[in-house]
């Protein structure tokens, strides 16, 4: 079993767990939302998944099971971008080009994990400027990652259907980049809600995104050599 195997394997874990670990955050937060803390529960288009990590909900009560779970789920995905991130050659470098890129891809993919694990470590309810600049470091970081290694695959003749789901995520991640810079404010009810739909949206299309792209570089490293 190759590194990247195994790597791509760690990173497609990282995002299933994620998905799950969330959802039980979900339940297991305390309640409340900014314009409204007497709600008992998680509101899915009035609460942040930064909510999850706070120690104290915005119902002022406790919040110590869910920000443990977001902190895990989160800091596992970022651990495993970092890992994968240094797996590059083994599934986009078949022609040896494009190699000063893809040492970039490295750099920024370890960076994005590392501010994952940033954002993990940071309830926004104690620190939430720190968090705050995690969370836009995160994203923006994941964005040139995403282009970097696209580019890396794209010189090397790895194209079709992974090359494509590259590009359409790079979309929505470029999309999002734009929201959070030059969308509504989070200050009024609208602009909040809106803010929150499209991180949950960029979430979870990452999660099905490193899903795809796992199982499909699994697949090709398999291919070309026992595993």
């Amino acid at each position: 079993m190759t590194p990247a195997y195994r790597r791509a394997g760690f990173l497609r874990y990282a995002a299933i767990q994620f998905v799950v670990l969330t959802a039980c955050a979900m339940v297991a937060y305390t309640g409340g939302t900014w314009f409204d803390p007497t709600t008992p529960h998680y509101e899915l288009t009035s609460n942040f998944l930064s909510d999850l990590g706070a120690t104290r909900s915005l119902s002022g009560a406790t919040n110590y099971v869910s920000s443990a779970l977001f902190f895990v789920a989160l800091a596992t995905n970022g651990a495993a971008l970092v890992a994968f991130s240094w797996a590059w050659r083994d599934f986009a470098f078949a022609h040896g080009r494009a190699r000063f890129v893809g040492y970039t891809s490295t750099v920024l993919g370890t960076a994005s994990g590392g501010a994952f694990i940033g954002v993990a470590v940071t309830p926004w309810n104690l620190v939430l400027d720190v968090h705050n600049a995690f969370v836009v470091g995160a994203f923006g970081l994941l964005m040139l990652y995403v282009a970097a290694i696209t580019l890396v695959m794209w010189r090397n003749g790895l194209g079709g259907v992974r090359l494509a789901a590259n590009l359409v995520y790079l979309a929505v991640i470029v999309g999002y980049v734009a929201l959070v810079l030059r969308g509504p404010r989070f200050n009024t009810e609208h602009g909040h809600r809106v803010q929150v739909i499209g991180q949950k949206i960029v979430a979870y299309v990452s999660m099905a995104h490193i899903m795809f792209l796992t199982t499909t570089t699994r697949r090709a490293l398999a291919r070309v050599r026992p595993v």
